[in-house]
């Protein structure tokens, strides 16, 4: 949404250059002399910063099919990230969006159902983890409603991991997404719009028993009956495919075939241009084609609320 509207600045900017243009051309009245007509170009961002915090309960935290790892939880995600994005004055090259950055994320564990040891009230925070994910994509605006992106992440995940002593904190996993997403967006009137956005990642995983690769289709109806409040309804689907060796003490990373589907719907409020808060609620199922207790086979219902703050410069 925000390269969209990227797209449409963009647009917005050529077409005030050229009426710009189309009114200095007109000629001069004789009388006054030689007029030195001078424009400044406008300035636009080329950094941001954003903070974004939700807050939400999660039914199955551990997305566990085993009953006795099964339990709910309030889940608190807070993501500061920092980032490059450069939009391009040139025309020829003006589809082009590129962008780098940094984000950090805090995943934290509050109040939580009793569940078996050590997954209860008192040792729910042993649950907690961080990540850290330098990124870097370019992006292609075919037209204001077609996209396509090209993206490398590096996510470093640091905490106790199921895998661990609960004592320790350490890097239990690191990821490295490859992936490129097309969205194509359709008003259907001022107020409301259809999205279709497909993602396919390759993903290395180290330690380095299991790559992944991610195929993602999502279809969203969105609408905005103030300039204020915007609505979204989405269907989700997800197929990933596990290729790796079984290693002692890991989880299952035999090959496998995951499908999972997710079914949401959000309502966002931003009362000025850089805050924004929003509720949400989200519901997914996942079937996998190998049986595992830890995780594959699993159900879980997310609901909550979050803010999220951005400054461009």
């Amino acid at each position: 949404m925000q390269l969209r509207q990227q797209v449409q600045d963009a647009d917005a900017s050529q077409s005030q250059n050229l009426e710009e243009e189309t009114v200095t051309a007109k000629p001069l009245s004789a009388d006054l002399g030689e007029v030195s007509i001078m424009s400044k170009p406008t300035d636009k961002p080329w950094f941001y910063t954003t903070v974004d915090c939700q807050a939400f309960y999660n039914s199955n935290v551990l997305y566990a099919e085993s009953g006795g790892q099964k339990f709910s939880a309030w889940q608190i995600i807070t993501s500061p990230e920092i980032g490059f994005a450069p939009q391009i004055q040139d025309e020829q090259y003006a589809m082009f969006f590129p962008k780098a950055g940094f984000r950090y994320q805090f995943f934290t564990y509050a109040t939580a159902e009793p569940g078996s040891p050590p997954y209860n009230q008192t040792g729910i925070s042993q649950n907690n983890f961080t990540v850290t994910d330098p990124f870097v994509s370019l992006g292609w605006a075919f037209t204001e409603d077609l996209f396509i992106s090209f993206s490398a992440d590096a996510n470093i995940f640091m905490g106790s991991g199921r895998d661990q002593s609960l004592s320790q904190y350490v890097n239990f996993l690191d990821e490295y997404p490859l992936a490129w997403t097309a969205s194509w967006f359709h008003s259907l009137a001022d107020w409301n719009s259809v999205s279709i956005t497909g993602r396919a990642s390759y993903v290395i995983a180290n330690p380095s028993n299991f790559t992944r690769t991610d195929n993602n289709m999502t279809f969203a109806w969105s609408t905005n009956p103030t300039k204020e409040i915007s609505t979204q309804i989405y269907a989700s689907y997800r197929l990933s495919k596990y290729t790796g060796t079984q290693l002692a003490d890991q989880f299952n990373n035999a090959d496998r075939l995951d499908f999972q589907q997710t079914y949401g719907a959000s309502l966002t409020w931003t009362p000025i241009e850089y805050v924004s808060l929003r509720g949400f609620v989200s519901w997914t199922k996942s079937d996998s084609s190998v049986s595992v207790a830890e995780t594959g086979d699993y159900e879980a219902l997310n609901a909550g609320t979050g803010i999220n703050l951005i400054y461009k410069f």
